[in-house]
């Protein structure tokens, strides 16, 4: 699987611009792991608990709220 692109940082005179795009880039990192690090996977030997866990886990960072 190809790595995805970085985002490059932002140099706008404009202030708003400037934090609005930061906030995006900064919340696309959270959710893609590039930021708070990577979700790990399930092992095979996992239970429907580590299930519930990992679940958890990954609506926990789609809210921002882990």
């Amino acid at each position: 699987m190809a790595k995805k692109p970085a985002i490059p940082a932002v140099n706008s005179p404009d202030t708003a611009v400037s934090q609005a795009i930061s906030a995006l880039k900064e919340n696309v990192e959270i959710i893609t792991g590039a930021r708070g690090g990577e979700i790990r996977p399930l092992l095979n030997t996992s239970t429907f608990d580590d299930l519930i866990s990992k679940i958890n886990e990954i609506i926990a960072k789609l809210n921002v709220s882990g």
